[in-house]
């Protein structure tokens, strides 16, 4: 499970109702509760939105034989130990922005993310 820090998701949600598919309205009993609701615009995104890669992936992984999952696994296996992988770092990196950026541009997202969660 990823955890995301608050400024995080915030700039998510931001990005959201810049796009018109988030509402947000803040509580009247406590005014710290922001409410986040989809918008129509936000449940049609939603609708007509292709399944996630992983998901697809997964479904059809499932249809293959288990001597093809075999196979594959042990070539991916093999390719992780040609290049050392189990001494490369392994925590991913979550960011949010454009899948565009430059690498200059990531590397101020990612710097901006972390000053805000400290």
């Amino acid at each position: 499970m990823a955890c995301l820090g608050q400024a995080t998701v915030s700039q998510v949600l931001d990005r959201l109702e810049k796009r018109g598919l988030v509402k947000r309205t803040r509580s009247d009993v406590d005014r710290r509760r922001v409410m986040n609701e989809m918008t129509e615009e936000g449940l049609e995104a939603i609708k007509v939105s292709p399944s996630l890669m992983q998901e697809r992936f997964t479904n059809e992984m499932k249809k293959l034989a288990d001597w093809e999952r075999s196979l594959i696994l042990s070539t991916l296996q093999r390719v992780a130990s040609m290049m050392q992988a189990e001494a490369l770092p392994t925590s991913p990196v979550l960011i949010t922005g454009p899948l565009d950026a430059t690498e200059q541009e990531t590397a101020q997202s990612f710097q901006g993310e972390q000053d805000s969660s400290s």
